[in-house]
């Protein structure tokens, strides 16, 4: 038999995020993305709690968690509120860095982040090149002793506050093998805020375009080997999408909770609409799903910290998970009618943040290409 029980360490980390959630993000949810304000009290909060960064090694200020046990924050966080969880991420980059960054950068990045002196950012995806992420045209041109960078970049999270953006750069040919990764801080010359983007949800986790005009870096800031940049990401794709699977999962969690305590406190026709045969049957539905979703993802996050390289199991669980919240989310607001298309229930809310999981880290259908490669 599969054992699917959490350590005791395990346990208390997700003791320690729920917590942390009921407690200081739940008080804020509705007002942070109603009024589209980054929610910084909060997110200092987290960092004085480990909550941040949360896989960034001790040696550098981090808690030194697993893929696992950063799934169990991020299901805890979003079971709450999932703007509110990315809002807190403010560690874009830091697997790389923590793997192919120079002493130097280890010690700049990873200690900055893990202490909240510094927000990252990443920035790959493109005005005109989103899942074809091989294509990029952002360019990176060798002058002297610096790197040169001119072009576009968009749905960059944290772009307007971030200290440091982990870019991807054309540095050679085209293709996959032409690309490499550049630090870039936000206040050099050239760095520009060209929009920033209005969303569906997530508001209290600003999205931004961003355009750097001849913004030049040292060579230092070359993160790994020159022109092995897309490849030296490619190595936490499957870290990425466990980290998806276990948001879109505390969204269809925290909808399932609501949905059962609305179906058991709403009366109809003189009882519980909970004892509606219409009404138990879905509630039994969403929770097949989220259980499933649940193994998926642990499973996929236990085989990385054991050292595997599960590229199929760990878009199946991103795959499936962002598909079960947006339709458990639905099926919670179906449950509570009315209610649940008004602004006065979290589930409205969850409902909207959870289409950019179905899209983010590669989408639904790149995700089916995956499993189907792996597969055949």
């Amino acid at each position: 038999m599969v054992d699917f029980t959490l350590s005791e360490q395990q346990r208390a980390v997700r003791e320690t995020a729920r917590a942390f959630a009921e407690t200081e993000i739940a008080p804020v949810a509705r007002e942070a993305e109603e009024t589209g304000t980054w929610p910084r009290d909060v997110w200092e909060h987290a960092v004085e709690a480990g909550l941040v960064g949360v896989e960034i090694p001790e040696a550098y200020g981090g808690p030194g968690m697993g893929v696992l046990e950063s799934a169990l924050v991020a299901e805890e966080f979003a079971r709450v509120d999932a703007g509110i969880k990315a809002a807190l991420g403010t560690a874009f980059g830091t697997r790389m860095i923590a793997e192919y960054g120079s002493e130097e950068q280890k010690e700049w990045i990873l200690t900055g982040v893990a202490t909240g002196e510094l927000i990252t950012a990443m920035a790959n995806t493109e005005p005109d090149h989103g899942s074809d992420a091989s294509s990029i045209e952002t360019s990176a041109h060798k002058d002297g002793d610096e790197y040169v960078i001119d072009g576009t970049k968009t749905f960059v999270t944290h772009g307007t506050i971030a200290d440091v953006i982990l870019t991807l750069c054309r540095t050679g040919e085209e293709g996959a093998g032409g690309i490499s990764a550049l630090l870039i801080e936000t206040d050099r010359d050239g760095v520009v805020v060209d929009s920033e983007i209005e969303k569906m949800g997530w508001n209290a986790c600003e999205t931004a375009q961003l355009r750097f005009d001849g913004v030049r870096v040292p060579e230092e800031n070359l993160v790994g080997a020159e022109n092995r940049g897309f490849y030296q990401l490619m190595e936490f794709f499957e870290a990425e999408r466990v980290g998806i699977a276990a948001s879109s999962l505390g969204i269809a969690q925290g909808c399932l909770e609501h949905a059962l305590e609305y179906a058991s406190d709403r009366s109809q026709f003189g009882q519980p609409i909970a004892e509606f045969q219409a009404i138990r049957h879905k509630l039994a539905e969403m929770a097949v799903k989220v259980e499933n979703a649940r193994r998926l993802t642990l499973d996929a996050g236990a085989r990385l910290d054991d050292g595997e390289k599960p590229t199929k199991l760990a878009s199946m669980a991103k795959l499936y998970a962002s598909e079960v919240a947006e339709e458990v989310a639905s099926d919670a607001i179906q449950i509570h009618g009315g209610n649940g298309y008004t602004r006065d229930y979290p589930v409205e809310r969850q409902y909207r943040h959870a289409k950019i999981y179905q899209i983010g880290e590669g989408t639904s259908e790149i995700q089916k290409n995956i499993i189907a490669g792996e597969l055949l």
